[in-house]
């Protein structure tokens, strides 16, 4: 097959989940084009694809565009594929310009079910965007529930799919950058990814006080990207007294640092108030390293409370102590759920997410032989 992804995001999961399936597509004889956004953070790391750089945010650059254009002429693609869903109108646009260039069929990765930054017109752009897909590909059951409900996507256009580990490319090859915020002796919990109020950043505060008291070698880290005021995270910090025993980070954290952070962390915790997956929940198991997550965003799908990790419910600053608790002081409970975060690293692959969306793509082609051609 041929395949044009479509990304407008320079840096993050869904940039790194679109590399990976992008070599795995082409691993399997497969022909991918991505068009990327400007300062591109995979272009260090080897790729068997082709990019061309051309989105400056949502916004193409139009010298850039017209690159884009003859390089998906010289492809012809049968599928295109977009990847991330921050903004549907985005989608919409590319959508307006690409099919009527490329005559190929549209298939959708949204990775969030919703926008971070909602809205008044997203619900009907994402209405919009999904009645125009032939397919979509989603990380967790739940959501296939949430896209019907809210936008009518009915189950023969969906097919979930597991999250490999984002970061297996970077994990082994990069020296890593141990973080210098944890004091000689503490035990690291990690909470990563982009800094929100969905994140339940405020429940996992008020929780590390008690967790501070039981275990007192428990240090937290919160790392990532702001996309809100950090600062009454860290008046909460204080307030709990917690000056020596936890801290925020509000940056985006190099591929170095990324290895460093999850390499030292005892334990990762995703205490989600609202949600729809996370490759952070791969990354965690792909280090072997044990969880604590809510019971939202599919992570009840994939850890097993006790095996993997723990799920405790959303806003619950008790169970959630409870559970960091136990996995730093339960010598014995912590072995069996690293052990067996080890191995749950090692079922998804690339390789078979890649062979699955393969079968899709020829699957919403079949009804076109122009669109299969050699690939039929």
């Amino acid at each position: 097959m041929r395949v044009l992804f479509v990304i407008p995001s320079p840096v993050g999961g869904t940039v790194q989940y679109t590399h990976n399936l992008a070599n795995a597509l082409v691993d399997l004889g497969h022909e991918v084009l991505v068009a990327a956004a400007m300062d591109f953070e995979m272009k260090p790391f080897a790729r068997r694809y082709d990019v061309v750089e051309v989105f400056d945010g949502t916004t193409p650059h139009p010298g850039r565009f017209a690159a884009l254009l003859r390089a998906v002429r010289r492809l012809s693609p049968q599928v295109v594929h977009f990847q991330g869903a921050q903004h549907p109108e985005f989608y919409l646009l590319m959508w307006s310009v690409l099919r009527p260039f490329t005559g190929a069929r549209f298939v959708w990765t949204p990775q969030d079910v919703l926008s971070n930054a909602r809205r008044p017109w997203h619900m009907k752009a994402y209405r919009a965007v999904y009645r125009r897909m032939e397919h979509v590909f989603l990380n967790a059951r739940q959501n296939a529930g949430m896209i019907s409900e809210y936008f009518g996507v009915t189950p023969d256009r969906v097919t979930v799919l597991p999250i490999p580990d984002l970061v297996a490319f970077a994990r082994d090859d990069l020296v890593p950058e141990p973080p210098n915020d944890v004091p000689a002796g503490r035990r690291l919990v990690l909470c990563f990814g982009l800094i929100e109020p969905r994140k339940g950043i405020d429940t996992l505060i008020e929780a590390f006080a008690q967790v501070r008291d039981r275990a007192p070698e428990a240090f937290l880290l919160v790392v990532g990207k702001a996309l809100t005021d950090v600062e009454p995270y860290r008046q909460a910090i204080a307030y709990q007294g917690l000056e020596d025993d936890a801290r925020i980070v509000d940056r985006y954290a190099t591929f170095p640092e990324l290895v460093g952070l999850f390499r030292t962390a005892h334990v990762v915790t995703l205490p989600y108030h609202q949600g729809w997956n996370s490759g952070v929940l791969a990354t965690a198991f792909g280090f072997g390293k044990p969880v604590v997550v809510t019971a939202v965003g599919g992570f009840d799908e994939v850890v097993t409370s006790g095996h993997t990790g723990l799920v405790v419910p959303p806003r619950d600053p008790a169970a959630l102590a409870d559970a960091i608790v136990a996995a730093l002081t339960d010598s014995d409970l912590y072995g069996r759920m690293a052990a067996a975060a080890t191995v749950e690293g090692t079922k998804a692959s690339w390789q078979s997410v890649a062979t699955t969306t393969a079968e899709v793509y020829r699957r919403v082609c079949g009804g076109n032989n122009a669109l299969l051609g050699d690939a039929a």
